[in-house]
């Protein structure tokens, strides 16, 4: 019964956290920006029209807010029906929470590559860049201390010759990991630079930022990787959703810890007063923007009509009570809306010629 009340005292914290939060930091810091910072006066920070982000901000806050409503109702459900102490939801709406912030991403690199295109002035930095500027040798020290610590836990609990350990394959899965976020990271340092009027100190402080997620993301892991198998070796299997739920925030909130915003360097994005209007250009994209929200309402009903339908007939093929029809039904009906919510951003922004969301 502890671990069922720590569990949805956690799984609350998840939802709230990674579904309210944290989206509602960075939808303020992005209003700042663009009250602060505005196209009139910093032209090469937004390479489409005001109208296109204040769509993506409205965007963002309502598919996290569906994902919010989406937890509370998998709470509903789990409180109702799940007497065993199992719960299986936690990995899965981690990575329905990241969808948004994924979605950011994207658009983030695609407003890149439309600011490299407007940009006609190429600068070569003449620094070169280095790992060890942006780490430093204890931290990186300290993350190959945590992997070769892991390696000899994983030798050591072999000999115990557990049915359910992998034994190697965790290393191999570790390996593979450590890898990937390393080249994450040295494609931040060497590769070439996204935002073509980024200054040179705003881009070291990134890179430095970045550098540092990576590194806790890395041990953060490796660590939770070893707290499982002991869970796992000493019967506690019933904290395992618990434990997971709570590396899962650490995760959110190392990943989407931002830069302060007063030490950017906006001077780079002002206008350039020889710079042609682009009126005309964005005219035409605020007019398809007016015809794909005319579709909007539609692909919503379309969703959440499905995931409702879909919902509620499982319900009955289950045998469930009255009560357990509407959970299940408003469960697939979320779920569905969502899913319509989703669709109707990605075919505007296709028939836009661009996947982004701001």
């Amino acid at each position: 019964m502890l671990d069922q009340i720590l569990f949805y005292v956690v799984f609350f914290a998840q939802i709230f956290l990674i579904s309210y939060y944290l989206p509602g930091k960075m939808l303020r810091r992005m209003k700042y920006v663009l009250e602060t910072y505005p196209p009139s006066g910093y032209s090469k920070l937004y390479p489409k029209p005001i109208g296109y982000y204040e769509k993506a901000l409205r965007n963002f806050k309502t598919i996290n807010s569906c994902i919010l409503l989406l937890g509370l109702l998998l709470m509903a459900v789990m409180f109702v029906y799940s007497k065993g102490g199992e719960w299986d939801i936690v990995f899965p709406y981690f990575m329905i929470q990241f969808i948004p912030m994924l979605l950011l991403e994207i658009g983030s690199f695609n407003m890149y590559k439309l600011m490299r295109k407007a940009s006609t002035t190429r600068k070569a930095e003449l620094h070169p860049r280095r790992l060890l500027d942006f780490i430093s040798p204890r931290l990186i020290g300290l993350a190959v201390l945590v992997y070769l610590a892991f390696i000899a836990f994983v030798v050591y609990m072999r000999q115990f010759e557990y049915p359910w350990f992998g034994g190697y394959e965790n290393v191999a899965v570790m390996t593979g990991m450590n890898l990937f976020l390393a080249g994450i990271l040295l494609w931040n340092i060497y590769g070439k630079k996204q935002d073509p009027y980024q200054a040179y100190e705003d881009r070291k402080r990134h890179i430095d930022h970045f550098a540092k997620q990576m590194v806790f993301v890395s041990i953060s892991a490796t660590l939770f990787g070893i707290i499982q198998v002991v869970i796992k070796a000493i019967d506690l299997d019933d904290f395992d959703p618990m434990i997971m739920s709570l590396y899962f925030q650490l995760i959110a909130v190392i990943s989407l810890r931002a830069i302060r915003i007063d030490k950017i360097d906006f001077e780079v994005y002002k206008s350039d007063p020889s710079q042609e209007s682009n009126e005309e250009k964005s005219y035409m994209i605020s007019e398809e923007t007016a015809e794909n929200d005319k579709h909007s309402p539609i692909y919503k009903m379309v969703g959440l009509s499905f995931g409702l339908s879909f919902g509620i007939a499982l319900a009955f093929k289950e045998g469930a009570t009255i009560s357990g029809i509407i959970l299940i039904g408003g469960v697939g009906g979320g779920i569905g809306l969502i899913l319509g919510i989703g669709f109707g951003v990605w075919v505007s922004h296709l028939r836009q010629g661009n996947s982004s969301m701001i």
